[in-house]
């Protein structure tokens, strides 16, 4: 209930709106009540005498009640359920600004099928509860005593019997309280599994195609569908239980009713008119308790959505703007690291190590080295996509810990190694890393500098041309060359480029190349890659091996040098030697 009250807090920002539902209420329920009294009094009027002159004026106070009644109800759900929806389209706002301030390492180590369940599912079952079940629960608050109540000065005897059915079922849904529970924890679970495991395999479609593992990944997700089924089962029965136990709780106030109330009728004890009511208010008495029984059937499923929602918006970022952020008037992209090392959570090693550089503004490093060396971790701490655990980052002089995110993403521009694109048009992709819609000229030049002007323009729609999710309408070579000319579109101070012209030809990686040197005047380029045809024009290269630099110089010098460099290099034009015969 903790955290359900904390989720219940959004509601009184509506205060005013809400407490305007919650007054509709008991007017609503006491009007139920009226039109019982006002028939059962006109029956018991008609069994004592042959006057019908009343009925007319019952008809108008019926209609009327009636009327009033109806526009009560109206105003208690308009205004509680949109109190509702504005507070579930709040805290979905709330959940996603969450979820894209947290840190990639929190995204690393979370299923995107489990985030986007808390996002949709779990605030839905907290929404439900709260908002349509306060009003079921007032609802009930107040037609249950007021009900019973007139009933026990109807014929206390009566009204005494009818309670026991009330009795036994308050005991069987505490008992079935905990087997709710269980069950609701379970079908979140397994929901979020189901969405992650098709999730996964939609956006790795080419893969899946390419080993022929269609029927694979049909049993994987069979099974997960089959653990649902199970869950969701199991959630059913006993929720099925759950209501038996209402209705034949319902239908046993029946019986006092038949044979307390009808034996008190034949002895003259009870009228004809006042066992209608009997009859009648137990139908509308139980309408909102089983309304309660429903809301008891949610609540474990609330509970659950609500702490796993509380658990998310309470997520501490590791990486979070500074208190006292320093201020760069003007960014030149001189960028320094000093005894730099970082390692990840649970690994036995760091995967960079005390790494030292000066890269001064306006030149080009390049960062090689073997797989697994730590050239993508290395750039990732130059974004502060991580932290560095040892060491010091400084972008002209300040540390980059000391700047707002916003000021040191928006200086520096990352292309990582998963060339990701949005399901939009080529423009619109390119435009992400703008700050302003791009216009033809601009996007004509990009795609220039991009090399990708010449496929762009075969293209049905040219420059609208809608990709598909995660650019998979596109080449390998496509989507990386689209992803550079969205990092230059912004402008940036310091250009990232991560492993990013390893799926296009030599030829035209060559003239990429070029382009990117003619394009970096101004700007510093951090380039990292395989092929080292790709960073033999940098003014520095560094080489990594397990995390540590254990070369650095510029190309003619370290293919002079033994080691690692030479060797690559020495291979690799072997193998473009051989490829051109």
């Amino acid at each position: 209930m903790k955290q359900l009250w904390i989720q219940f807090q959004r509601f009184l920002r509506y205060r005013w709106t809400l407490a305007a539902g919650v007054a509709c209420i008991p007017l609503a329920a006491l009007g139920d009540v009226w039109i019982t009294k006002i028939v059962g009094d006109a029956i018991a009027r008609l069994r004592e005498g042959s006057d019908t002159d009343f009925l007319a004026g019952m008809f108008w106070l019926m209609i009327a009640v009636a009327l009033v009644r109806g526009v009560f109800r109206y105003l208690q759900r308009w205004w509680i359920v949109s109190v509702s929806r504005y507070v579930e389209n709040g805290l979905k706002q709330d959940l996603f600004d969450k979820l894209v301030e947290l840190p990639l390492s929190f995204h690393v180590q979370h299923r995107s099928g489990d985030l986007v369940s808390r996002l949709t599912s779990d605030v839905e079952n907290v929404r439900m509860f709260l908002g349509p079940g306060l009003m079921y629960t007032g609802g009930a608050l107040v037609m249950v005593p007021a009900s019973l109540i007139y009933l026990l000065v109807l014929d206390a005897s009566v009204a005494a019997w009818m309670v026991l059915p009330l009795v036994i079922m308050g005991l069987g849904m505490k008992w079935m309280a905990p087997r709710l529970e269980k069950h609701s924890l379970a079908v979140q679970e397994s929901a979020a599994e189901i969405s992650h495991k098709a999730q996964e395999a939609f956006s790795g479609i080419r893969v899946i195609k390419g080993y022929a593992r269609e029927e694979q990944q049909t049993r994987r997700f069979a099974g997960a569908s089959a653990k649902s089924l199970h869950h969701q089962l199991e959630l059913g029965r006993a929720r099925g239980i759950t209501h038996a136990i209402t209705w034949g709780a319902k239908d046993l106030t029946f019986l006092p009713i038949l044979f307390v109330g009808g034996m008190a009728m034949m002895n003259k004890d009870l009228p004809a008119g006042d066992l209608f009511k009997f009859i009648d208010l137990i139908a509308k008495l139980f309408w909102p308790i089983i309304a309660l029984g429903w809301m008891a059937g949610i609540y474990p499923r609330a509970v659950v959505s609500a702490g796993r929602v509380a658990e998310l918006l309470q997520t501490k970022p590791e990486i979070a703007d500074p208190s006292a952020p320093l201020e760069l008037d003007e960014v030149q992209g001189r960028l320094e690291l000093e005894r730099v090392s970082f390692r990840y959570p649970g690994a036995e090693r760091d995967a960079v190590e005390d790494v030292s550089l000066v890269v001064p503004a306006n030149t080009v490093l390049g960062v090689v080295g073997p797989t697994g060396s730590g050239k993508s971790t290395l750039l990732n701490l130059l974004t502060r996509l991580f932290d560095a655990s040892a060491g010091e980052i400084r972008l002209d002089g300040a540390p980059v810990k000391r700047l707002n995110l916003a000021t040191l993403r928006g200086a520096l521009a990352y292309v990582p190694q998963d060339s990701f694109l949005f399901s939009d048009t080529w423009r619109a992709n390119v435009g992400f890393g703008a700050d302003e819609p791009l216009d033809d000229a601009t996007v004509a030049e990009l795609a220039d500098r991009a090399c990708m002007a010449g496929e762009v323009a075969t293209f049905p729609s040219g420059y609208d041309q809608k990709i598909g999710e995660r650019g998979v309408t596109l080449s390998g070579g496509q989507r990386q060359r689209t992803c550079i000319a969205r990092a230059l579109a912004g402008d940036p101070r310091v250009l990232v480029l991560d492993d990013s012209l390893s799926a296009v030809d030599t030829e035209t990686e060559a003239q990429l190349v070029r382009n990117l040197r003619s394009a970096s005047r101004g700007r510093t380029v951090i380039l990292a890659a395989h092929r080292l045809s790709t960073v033999r024009h940098a003014d520095q290269i560094v080489v990594l091996s397990k995390g540590r630099v254990v070369q650095r110089g510029r190309h003619d010098e370290l293919i002079e040098q033994p080691g690692w460099y030479a060797e690559t290099w020495a291979r690799q034009q072997a193998q473009a030697e051989l490829a051109g015969l």
